[in-house]
């Protein structure tokens, strides 16, 4: 455990090494956050509420899904796939600690530095210049601790499992770009679910994709609380359990058949 607490601690420190890139970052994602934010407030017009979501809820949904953009590394994360296809992997796997972990606590460092540097400060810009509302109790706040927490572990889950391609493929880029990017719809970025035909809903809820963004949402907002909130958040541990799952036994797969461009 020491061993993964301190990769977590080490991958911490390097993002700290990258002040611009995270500068440039918190920019792009307040700039572009506050460019939905608008486009909302001009979709509501004189409208109360559209779908459940006032126009308060409907900010507080932009500023929150902006603030997790870097956290759940939504656009993609390709350090492994690197590392498969520069051969590095060949001395992680003989080094005598768990890949998967290895993996996982890299990510967990970094996506704590999101949390702490970008979606802290994405929120807060959108609680003090467009009003978007905060968890109103304990119980709110600690179902949204929790449910965040998941998030970032499924969105890893995710990640790795497209990642483990490249173990079979020379190079899995181009298949890790295009399955990060078919995420953002069926996971309440684009649009809340809430604003989608109930058809639609019920096809986006058979993947695990609404557990990252749209459950989040749900319960920072407080749409959904209580026993449907505790529902909920058993949904995204099931799917979280069934990826890590399925990211081992491709990972153990992926150690048998290993093809690295070069040999």
């Amino acid at each position: 455990m020491r061993l993964y607490l301190e990769l977590a601690k080490k991958s911490f420190q390097r993002q700290i090494a990258y002040r611009t890139a995270t500068l440039a970052g918190l920019v792009t994602n307040v700039f572009f956050g506050v460019l939905r934010g608008a486009v909302m407030v001009a979709l509501y017009g004189a409208t109360q509420s559209i779908a459940g979501y006032t126009l308060r809820d409907a900010v507080t949904y932009t500023g929150l899904v902006q603030a997790l953009i870097g956290a759940i590394a939504l656009w993609g994360w390709y350090d492994m796939i690197r590392s498969i296809k520069t051969g590095e992997v060949a001395g992680d796997l003989s080094r005598p600690f768990d890949y998967y972990s290895f993996w996982l606590a890299q990510d967990l460092g970094r996506g704590i530095f999101q949390v702490i540097t970008r979606s802290v400060i994405t929120m807060s810009v959108f609680v003090i210049f467009f009003g978007a509302s905060t968890p109103v109790s304990i119980e709110q706040w600690a179902f949204t601790i929790v449910t965040l927490g998941l998030a970032l572990l499924l969105s890893f889950g995710w990640r790795f499992l497209v990642s483990a391609l490249g173990f079979w493929v020379v190079d899995a880029t181009g298949y890790a770009r295009l399955a990060f990017f078919v995420v953002l719809f069926p996971s309440g970025f684009a649009v809340p679910l809430a604003f989608m035909p109930s058809w639609l809903q019920a096809l986006c809820n058979l993947t695990p994709f609404p557990s990252i963004i749209n459950t989040p949402v749900e319960i920072y907002l407080g749409h959904v609380r209580g026993v449907e909130a505790l529902a909920l958040i058993g949904v995204q541990a099931v799917w979280t359990i069934g990826l890590i799952a399925l990211g081992r036994l491709a990972a153990e797969a992926g150690r048998r058949k290993l093809t690295i461009q070069g040999g």
